[in-house]
This record gives C-alpha cells, structure tokens and sequence, in this order.
C-alpha cells in the first residue's frame, strides 16, 4: 500500500520539477533578452529628449535654493534663465521638454532634489487633460535605459507605458542594426547639443514662421488637473518649498480672441488652484512675429521678452506674495495694446494711437504715393500724433515717418526714396531703426529685421517704450486695415 502512495505522489514531484525547470528557462530568457535591449539601448542619447539628462543632472547638482521652471516645449524655447539668475539671485534650472511626454511627466519633474526654499514655476499651455502619456515615443526617448529617470514613471502609466515599448524598441532596434542610432538630426535645433547648461534651448533664433492658421483662445481647464497640480503644491510645501503659476506665450494678432477672454481665463485659473498664480496672462499675449517655429516657441528676442515679464512677475510675488491682479500691474495699458490688432478702421487706428502716443513708438512708411494714401482725416491723425504731415503739392512722393513718445524723431518726403535711421531707446534699449518709402517699397527695419508688410498705402509698425515689444505691423489702403506680417514675403528690395 505504501508503495502504491509513493508512486502516486511521484508524478506530482515530476511535474512540480518540471515546472521550476521551466520558470527557471522563462527567467534566464527573460534575463538574457531584458541583457540585450539593455546592450542596444540608449540609440536617442543625442536627440531632443535626451536633454533631460542633463535637465535632470543639473537640477540634482544645486544645494541652494534654486528656481525650477516647469512645462512643456514653451519652456525650453521660451527663457533666458541665466538673465533670471542673475536678476533673482537664484540658481535656475529649466526643466522644459516635450509635450508629447504629459502634462504630469512635466510636473513630476519638480520631484528631483527639493529643497527648503526653492521655487517651481509651472508655465502650462494647457490645464486639461486625461492623465495619460500622449505620445509613448516622446515618453520613452527621454527615458531609454536611464534607470535613475524612471522615477518619473507612475504606476498608473505603467499599462500605457508598456503598451508603447515595444514601438520604441522596434525603432530603437532598427537604428541599432544600421548603425545611426545616438546621432544628432542635422540641420534642425531639435537636438541634445541645442540646450545650454540651464536647459534652455540655447541657439539664437532669428526671424518668424507663420504658425498661426487656427483660432487662438484660453485652453480649458478640467478637474483632473486641478487636483494633479493641487497635489503638487502640497507636496512641495510639505518640503519647504513653493509652487506659482506663470503664463505661457500666447500669439496676438488676427486669430487670437479677445484679452477679456484670457482675463476670465485667468480668473478662474486662481479660484481653482491653490497655488499663487504670479502672472497677467495679457502681459504674455505676444506679436505674431516673436514665435519661431511653433505657435508655442519663441525666437529669441521673444524668449528675452519674456523673460523680462516673468523676472518682473516674481518680484512682484516676492513683494507681495499675492496672486498678479490687472489694477496691480504696474504696465496698465497692457489691454489698450494688444488689442490695438484688433482696430481694422484707420480713423480708430489712429484715435488709439493718439491715446497711446506717450508709450509708443510710430513708424510709417507709404508705399505708392503719399496723396494716394494720406488724405484729410490721415493728415489730421497723424498730426495729432505729433507729426507735421505736410504733404501739398507731394502726392506722388514717398512718405516715412517717426514719432517717439509723441515727439517727432524723423519725418521726410519727396520724389526720390526718403530714408531714415536712428535709434529707439526704450527703458535703456537700443533698437536702431531703418525705414524707406518709395511708389514701390515700404521698409520698416528694427535691427535689420523687416516689420513692414511692405503694401500700397499707408504702413505702420508700433513698438512699446515700455516693453521693448513689437504690438503691431499694419497696412491701410484706404480706410480698412490688415495686421500682420507678409510671412512669405523676402527681404524688401528697394528701388
């Protein structure tokens, strides 16, 4: 009997070594192909994601308070933060990267090396969203095989996260087999190399694309991530340190909806969230041509602009530790102006210029005929601005024209191509300025760059002596206005 039971429990014993033998053979399998994609990886090392490596490096380096700035690509192309630094007195780090990756992958970012009295500057372009990763590719390309980054992977994304892994390493694979893997993108700025010490991407940018072909508008903002960034903000108090709400750069000019709305926006972005919000939104609505290659990146004259606004911003914050409200922004007329693109009817253009004429910087140029452009009612705006506009018996000369603070710099007219140049001197910066006029050319230069839209009739560039902004290119032939730059036109040629 006891023979017949031990032969019984044999088979039992057979298939219970099986089995160990087979997890073992899973195991070494899993070992061995979890040793190799280890081996191939990383093949994006000197991509653009790549930079959060050094993001991540650098951020971890500083044991002082330091100043974190958070977000999307609008941060890596939006500052200056060696100008912060120096202004603030801070170290500064900027996290900015990828959209792609996730509004919480941004905000996570701020969980690296916390301490006593540092300062994060949460600059998103969107406040609603579902908590996933929208791009797994992005997501992964930041992260290959560098372990110490993975922190930033929550649980709650490991099922999206794997589901995409195996479309990285299918790439990741076949860089490695033809050998381009870990290489920079040639000719573009989307590379590891562009970033500079502090995370910003640090090439200069010059120039503007036409990036805006849809409705600008405040993004909406949903519940799921109030609580994300409400948690956020607890969690970094808990550690001393302290979370604020900056604005994003948003394009202003024919598509963008009215600084109202961005107004209301704002308002309810502070009932919602518990942190400070530091900014006007309006201060962030930018002309079309401060953006580069995206309606979120900046060029760098752009990113510099800002830059002044969020120093300005936080010492605002570090005066009054108070969320920013219009009646306490010390640029007042901030409304006036950007919707100075807005007025498409010269005898209001004008009158609105008029009221802002202590704060400006007029140019204008007249391209095909000054009688043809200028008449009565013209005359008369452009002498309440300052300007003499003599024009009898000149109808078919050129016409330029520079008035500064209402007081005129350079005013000239004449059969031959009228020129002029000098040098706005805003707050302290120097911008030079070269304008001509002729029946077939109008040029606007500020810095050798062209503003002009170089059309028939009557051309006007505003610039903020407060600010040092660009806020307008326009043209009137006759009474109707288009705002904007001529994306696709070349280098003004002049006669």
């Amino acid at each position: 009997m006891e023979k017949e039971n031990l032969k019984a429990q044999r088979p039992e014993r057979d298939n219970s070594k099986k089995n160990r033998k087979f997890l073992l053979k899973l195991l070494l399998f899993v070992v061995l192909i979890a040793a190799y994609i280890n081996y191939i990886l990383p093949q994006y090392n000197k991509g653009y994601d790549a930079a959060l490596i050094d993001k991540v490096e650098r951020v971890e380096s500083i044991d002082e308070p330091k100043i974190v700035l958070l977000g999307n690509s609008n941060v890596a192309f939006g500052f200056d933060s060696a100008l912060i630094e120096e202004k603030i007195g801070m170290p500064v780090v900027n996290m900015g990267l990828h959209a792609g990756a996730g509004n919480a992958f941004h905000e996570d970012m701020a969980k690296f090396n916390v301490g006593e009295g540092d300062i994060y500057v949460l600059c998103h372009s969107s406040f609603a969203d579902s908590d996933n990763i929208p791009d797994t590719m992005a997501y992964w390309s930041s992260l290959e095989n560098h372990y110490h980054l993975w922190r930033l992977i929550r649980g709650r994304d490991i099922p999206a996260a794997a589901k995409g892994f195996p479309v990285y390493l299918k790439k990741s694979l076949a860089l490695y087999a033809s050998g381009t893997g870990n290489q920079e993108i040639a000719g573009v700025v989307h590379n590891r190399s562009s970033f500079n010490e502090y995370g910003d991407i640090g090439l200069y940018r010059e120039g503007s694309l036409d990036n805006f072909t849809d409705t600008v508008a405040p993004p909406p903002i949903n519940d799921i991530m109030v609580s994300r960034i409400n948690e956020l903000n607890a969690w970094l108090t808990e550690r001393g340190a302290t979370l604020l709400v900056a604005g994003y750069p948003v394009g202003n000019g024919s598509l963008t909806v009215a600084p109202e709305e961005f107004m209301a926006f704002q308002e309810e972005l502070e009932r919602r969230l518990d942190c400070t919000v530091i900014s006007n939104y309006v201060d962030y609505m930018f002309d079309y041509t401060y953006f580069w290659d995206s309606n979120l990146h900046l060029n760098t004259e752009g990113a510099k602009i800002r830059t002044e606004q969020l120093i300005a911003d936080i010492r605002r914050w570090q005066e009054k530790g108070t969320d920013m409200h219009m009646g306490e922004d010390p640029y007042t007329d901030i409304v006036s102006d950007v919707n100075l693109v807005r007025i498409t009817d010269i005898s209001e253009y004008l009158e609105a210029l008029e009221r802002g004429k202590d704060r400006y910087g007029i140019l204008i140029s007249v391209r095909g005929g000054a009688g043809t452009a200028l008449n009565g009612d013209v005359v008369e705006g452009l002498r309440a601005l300052g300007l003499e506009a003599a024009l009898q018996g000149q109808e078919q000369a050129g016409y330029l024209a520079v008035a500064l603070r209402g007081e005129p710099a350079s005013e000239q007219t004449g059969d031959q191509l009228p020129e002029a140049s000098g040098v706005l001197d805003p707050e302290g910066r120097a911008l030079s300025y070269q304008i001509r006029s002729g029946r077939a050319v109008s040029s606007i230069r500020l810095n050798g760059r062209e503003y002009s839209r170089n059309e028939d009739g009557l051309n006007i560039v505003v610039y903020s002596m407060e600010t040092g902004r660009v806020l307008d290119e326009v043209s009137f032939e006759g009474d109707q206005g288009i705002h904007g730059l001529l994306f696709d036109q070349e280098d003004n040629a002049v006669e």
